[in-house]
């Protein structure tokens, strides 16, 4: 059992933590190391000197100076992208030095060194910018008067450099390899134009500085409350980081019960909850029973539960420990990974679209940027994964027949048929060898040598048609659609990652009156008549709709609570290894060889 020194810490940490969270959209406006004017201009240091910038030789190559063989640019993209600005900015600032005069920094040079200090704020890693070596080598170059005008240019350069990867960073995100097997996730290169090297040249201030920035940044509000939980979680990790311990909960803990346990599982809820949770005083016995669990912790357990995709049941058993058992660190890298999603998708969703966030298993559609119709999905089994991009719904597929993939022919249905030859016979399947329909019957699937791609089988409409009733379709090359399914019952599951890679929708019909609203004659009746045809119907829809297929393991809902999903497909540790790697890069410092 804690003692009050204890509790009255993890009280101070709650307090403060609601005070940096509450605050931290104001944190980063208010960075001003030191206040000045333009870099353009000559600037007078603290012993009155005036100190202007510096002209670089025109045919000067700046992949060819003293860094250049000092880059800490590992990825050969970045590398080239920012070479390309830094050779565009210099040509357009009249080959004068942008950070380091004559006989001191300029203003601008502290402003900016502020950021990249703090690009854990944008859910980046400072060491990426060589804050450290800049620092130091800054520092040394101007211990010596004068300075020696080459190795001034050379590190100014430098700066640029490592400053346009951060803008590139911020703009376009640092991952580069994001899995799902090559299927499309990030917007093409050439959809980022380089609108950080015209602000350059254009930002005379801090206050500038800090609008260019936010410029480059994804444009929305969702971006910008993942910062503030990021700001916070970081908060948790800096000022909390040994004051829980490792949960081991056997057979579950229940409303009402007592557990040693229950202490520190009330003081790190109300921490991550930000939920005030009392010690339940027990006014017979005259002392607090903080061993058990009381209404007030059921609540926060339930909020935390809901938070984090389980079932609201207020048992902590298996699932929820293993949440609660994630380091404030954890949860704060996953944020700063779903803030570096945001940098990758189409710019501007609209006021009308649909969204799959395939780790929640929901669909939402938005009509004028509110939710119109939510549901429930299935997605992709973690070995079918379900890709990510985003596409246009165009038509719908009443009373849908069902071409079975090759890989479920090879996988499932011959080995099926192996073990019993009229597993199909009833189910209303069609078999086709060479483009002839035949008989399975007439085919010994134990000694034949089968040829899977020889094969095509279709499965009639009907209830029971692995489609279900209706299909939505957006065409694409995957092959990927949402449809019907004639097993509602998988919907009660909290996991959902059950499909061959589509997408299954709980309320199909009212998703498919939700299309075709605007279009005459499709009431609901309509609607069910055309879903049990015995014949397909197609549907060409007058008014097309975005739809995005997302990955999304951390959010923030409207209520204010910052949400986490599992890592259903293992996307997070693999990306997470490129953007927080665990151990970075070791930095060379400016200087001569």
């Amino acid at each position: 059992m804690k003692g009050p020194i204890q509790k009255l810490l993890i009280f101070l940490t709650w307090s403060i933590g609601l005070i940096v969270f509450s605050s931290c959209s104001k944190k980063f406006a208010e960075i001003s190391p030191t206040s000045g004017r333009g870099v353009l201009e000559s600037q007078t240091d603290s012993s009155g000197l005036v100190s202007p910038p510096i002209v670089i030789a025109k045919s000067l190559s700046f992949d060819t100076l003293i860094y250049s063989n000092r880059n800490l640019i590992v990825d050969s993209y970045y590398s080239q992208r920012v070479q390309e600005k830094t050779n565009q900015f210099y040509q357009s600032n009249a080959f004068r030095t942008q950070w380091l005069f004559d006989h001191t920094p300029g203003s601008l040079y502290y402003v900016m060194l502020e950021y990249l200090k703090n690009a854990i704020h944008f859910g980046l890693v400072p060491d990426d910018y060589d804050v450290t070596g800049i620092e130091e080598s800054v520092k040394r170059v101007y211990a010596y008067e004068p300075p020696a005008t080459s190795e001034i240019v050379s590190l100014d350069i430098h700066i640029t450099k490592m400053y346009f990867l951060f803008t590139t960073h911020l703009q376009e995100g640092k991952v580069r390899v994001v899995g799902n097997a090559g299927r499309v996730w990030k917007r093409s290169a050439h959809k980022y134009p380089s609108i950080d090297v015209s602000m350059l040249l254009e930002i005379r201030d801090k206050n500038q500085f800090q609008e260019s920035l936010s410029k480059l940044q994804p444009a929305d509000e969702q971006y910008v409350k993942l910062q503030r939980a990021l700001d916070y979680y970081r908060f948790l990790e800096n000022t909390s980081p040994t004051a829980f311990p490792t949960f081991v909960v056997s057979g579950g803990i229940k409303p009402g019960e007592s557990n040693e346990l229950i202490p520190s599982i009330r003081s790190k809820l109300s921490v991550m909850t930000q939920m005030v949770l009392p010690v339940l005083f027990d006014s017979l016995a005259g002392f607090a029973d903080s061993l058990r669990y009381d209404d007030a912790l059921l609540s926060a357990v339930t909020t935390f539960q809901v938070g984090h995709g389980l079932a609201p049941d207020g048992i902590i058993g298996d699932r929820t420990v293993k949440y609660l058992n994630q380091s404030f660190a954890e949860k704060a890298d996953v944020i700063a990974l779903n803030m570096e999603r945001m940098r990758w998708l189409p710019k501007g969703y609209g006021e009308n679209c649909i969204v799959v966030n395939i780790p929640e298993y929901k669909l939402r559609v938005y009509e004028n940027r509110s939710v119109a119709l939510e549901m429930k999905v299935i997605v992709g089994a973690a070995d079918k994964a379900t890709p990510v991009f985003s596409d246009v719904m165009e038509y719908i597929v009443f009373s849908p027949t069902w071409t079975v993939p090759v890989s479920i022919i090879k996988e499932e249905i011959i080995p099926q048929l192996k073990e019993n030859p009229q597993h199909y016979s009833k189910k209303n399947y069609s078999f086709f060898k060479d483009n002839v329909e035949i008989d399975p019957d007439s085919i010994s699937w134990n000694t034949d040598v089968i040829n899977p791609y020889q094969l095509r089988i279709v499965q009639d409409p009907g209830p029971q048609n692995s489609l279900g009733l209706v299909k939505f379709v957006m065409p694409n090359n995957m092959n990927v659609y949402l449809h019907d399914t004639p097993n509602h019952r998988l919907f009660s599951k909290d996991y959902r990652a059950l499909s061959h890679g589509c997408v299954r929708l709980d309320e199909p019909a009212r998703f498919a009156a939700y299309l075709l609203r605007d279009q005459n004659g499709w009431s609901e009746e309509r609607i069910s008549k055309a879903m049990h045809s015995e014949k397909p119907g197609t549907v060409l829809l007058k008014k097309h709709y975005e739809i995005h297929l997302e990955y999304r393991t951390a959010w923030v809902d409207e209520a204010g609570r910052v949400n986490f999903r599992e890592d259903i497909y293992g996307h997070d540790r693999m990306q997470l290894m490129q953007l927080m790697p665990v151990v970075k890069p070791a930095l060379v410092l400016y200087g001569k060889l």
